[in-house]
Parts: structure tokens; C-alpha cells; sequence
């Protein structure tokens, strides 16, 4: 095999690896343990300059969960995105920020305690 052929083999069990995780997050510990760890994706949407937001990600940081932030003030796509899945959860509330985004299931402004159990479960 030539080195293009290594190259395609390659990145063909990349894009494999990548799309069997189907949207978990695996983590190995390198101390010897072989085991995986499957965690939730969480999503959170704000804005950089919302008390709230900074609160539940310090919290979040403290506690060490992962997260993705997208700041859905400052970024378009990112209001676009939280506005069609607020619709998708055919969410009638108040929206306030933070609103989270845990598996697919959104949640509006939620207290911390309850998001650490939901994410340990």
C-alpha cells in the first residue's frame, strides 16, 4: 500500500470512530483501566454577559463536568439553534438563559443540584 492509501484508511476509521459514539463522549483512564466511561453531552446556551450563565459555569467548572457553551447573544446561528430546539421540546414557557441542552432534552434556567443529578445519573 502506498502512503495514499494509508492516508484514506485513516481517516476512514476516524469518521468510523466518530459516528459510533453517537454523540456520547468516551474517555479512557489512563491509569490501566481499560474501561470506557460514557458521558452526557451537555449543551449550554447563553451569553457571556448573563449572571446566571457565569454562576451555573463556574458551578459547573467547580463540580468538573464537561460542557459546551455556545453564546447564543453573540452568535446567530447559536440563537437560531436554541430557538428550534425550545420549539422542538414545544417549550411554552419564559425562555432565560442559561437554558441547557442535555441529550436532546432542554432545560430552561435550571437549578444546579438538579442538572448534577440528571448529568450523574
Amino acid at each position: 500500500m502506498n502512503a495514499i492509501h494509508l492516508k484514506f484508511i485513516g481517516a476512514f476509521i476516524l469518521i468510523a470512530l466518530i459516528f459510533s459514539c453517537e454523540g456520547k463522549r468516551k474517555s479512557i483512564d489512563t491509569s490501566g483501566n481499560t474501561s470506557m466511561k460514557t458521558t452526557k453531552v451537555v449543551t449550554i446556551y447563553g451569553s457571556v454577559n448573563c449572571d446566571h450563565c457565569n454562576v451555573f459555569r463556574k458551578q459547573m467548572d467547580a463540580a468538573k463536568l464537561e460542557y459546551i457553551f455556545k453564546d447564543a447573544e453573540a452568535e446567530e446561528k447559536n440563537y437560531r439553534e436554541l430557538l428550534l430546539k425550545i420549539q422542538q421540546a414545544n417549550y411554552k414557557g419564559y425562555v432565560e438563559f442559561p437554558v441547557l441542552d442535555i441529550d436532546g432534552k432542554i432545560y430552561v434556567r435550571p437549578e444546579f443540584a438538579v442538572i448534577q443529578k440528571i448529568i450523574s445519573n
